[in-house]
């Protein structure tokens, strides 16, 4: 398993600033939020694209730009947000894209479906195109999107993906909020391919605890070796997302 930190906790600096923090830490790779991007530069993905290769990091994985369509007219919006994502992908060189459903939890079933299919009728040949896998997230209990449980999941999935090639970024933060664990990885265990690492509300994990050893020994099991992913609240100091790598680096040997 590969230790990564999302860029998205020092979204308010400026790019190389944003970049440098995450290096200072010792980090090595990072998954690419776009909320790092201000919305006035989201198409100069060339910045990004040298300020990475300044950085000496590695990135491994990109968090796209979301939009929860609550009503059809927004489609297009989502669909530009996912293709300048998927461009911003290529540019940094990430094989793998973390997506929302893209829907707001409060549409209409069929209304629902209309919009996935059209969202992702867009932005999965684009993303096929560029070479970018594409994976997506289970959501909070407070997120406006749908896709918090297995069953939402299920539906989206079965729209937008019936021949199964998409992965899934497990958060287990989101998880453990919403108490779907072990209903998400019996569900999607063979599938996860990426991980969101947080305690509740974010909140780095200081030590160990049987909640997160339970998981961790859980996706062993089914085999992952993919990125564990530091997803913390922007608030998190310097000191505790420090003292959060070194247990998970010491962690991670065990798997």
């Amino acid at each position: 398993m590969k230790l990564s930190l999302s860029n998205g906790i020092f979204s308010k600096l400026k790019i190389q600033e944003n970049l440098d923090a995450v290096k200072q830490l010792g980090f090595e790779n990072i998954e690419f939020n776009m909320k790092s991007i201000k919305k006035e530069h989201d198409t100069d993905v060339y910045r990004e694209q040298k300020a990475l290769a300044a950085s000496g990091l590695n990135c491994i994985t990109l968090h796209s730009a979301v939009l929860h369509v609550k009503d059809p007219i927004e489609v297009h919006q989502a669909v530009y947000y996912g293709k300048i994502s998927l461009e911003c992908a290529r540019a940094l060189h990430a094989p793998l894209m973390t997506v929302h459903s893209n829907i707001s939890k409060k549409l209409p079933k069929q209304v629902r479906k209309q919009c996935l299919r059209e969202v992702f009728g867009h932005i999965k040949p684009f993303a096929k195109k560029l070479g970018v896998r594409l994976s997506l997230e289970n959501l909070s209990y407070t997120s406006t999107g749908f896709g918090k449980n297995v069953e939402q999941l299920d539906e989206v999935l079965a729209v937008i993906d019936p021949e199964g090639e998409m992965g899934v970024t497990f958060d287990l933060c989101h998880a453990l909020e919403t108490k779907e664990v072990d209903n998400l990885l019996q569900a999607y265990g063979k599938r996860v391919c990426n991980v969101h690492m947080a305690n509740k509300s974010h909140q780095p994990f200081l030590e160990k605890t049987t909640e997160l050893t339970h998981f961790l020994s859980e996706l062993h099991s089914y085999g992952y070796n993919g990125p564990i992913t530091l997803e913390l609240d922007h608030k998190t100091s310097m000191q505790d997302i420090a003292k959060t790598k070194t247990l998970f680096d010491e962690l991670l040997k065990e798997y």
